[in-house]
């Protein structure tokens, strides 16, 4: 049984003045050891400008200790740059900053480079590194 059970939910967290992320799910279920997104979120993590951020969209969540998260169903990250992902399910480790998949993953950008990984990817959080595992995709020649 859940501790806590909210529902139609937006969490705004500031760190000295200024917003660090905001988090709306229509319910969220706190268990002693986890947390749950049952019907998904939609994540903005802001990086000390109000104006960037990543935003992350999913329709299934599990937060353990605020650490790890196991996402999963019509995965959605978009860069404060433009890079997009999407994927079906996703591990996020918050304490080394990465995230990775053995899914197949699409990433594309605003300059017409699309690349497709049939069998995952590992990244770091805000997609300036990117693994891709077997690949293939179009990239734009200037």
């Amino acid at each position: 049984m859940p501790k806590n059970i909210f529902i139609k939910t937006s969490i705004l967290y500031k760190e000295k003045g200024l917003l660090k992320f905001l988090i709306y799910s229509s319910v969220i279920k706190e268990y002693d050891f986890y947390t749950l997104f049952p019907n998904g979120l939609n994540l903005f993590i802001y990086n000390n400008n109000a104006n960037k951020y990543t935003y992350l969209s999913a329709d299934w969540v599990k937060s353990i200790d605020k650490r790890f998260y196991h996402i999963k169903g019509n995965i959605e990250i978009m860069s404060p740059k433009g890079s997009f992902l999407k994927t079906e399910e996703i591990f996020w480790d918050i304490k080394n900053k990465r995230i990775f998949n053995k899914k197949y993953t699409t990433i594309s950008n605003s300059d017409g480079m699309m690349l497709h990984a049939a069998n995952g990817i590992e990244a770091s959080e805000d997609l300036k590194e990117i693994r891709l595992r077997n690949i293939s995709g179009t990239l734009p020649i200037k």
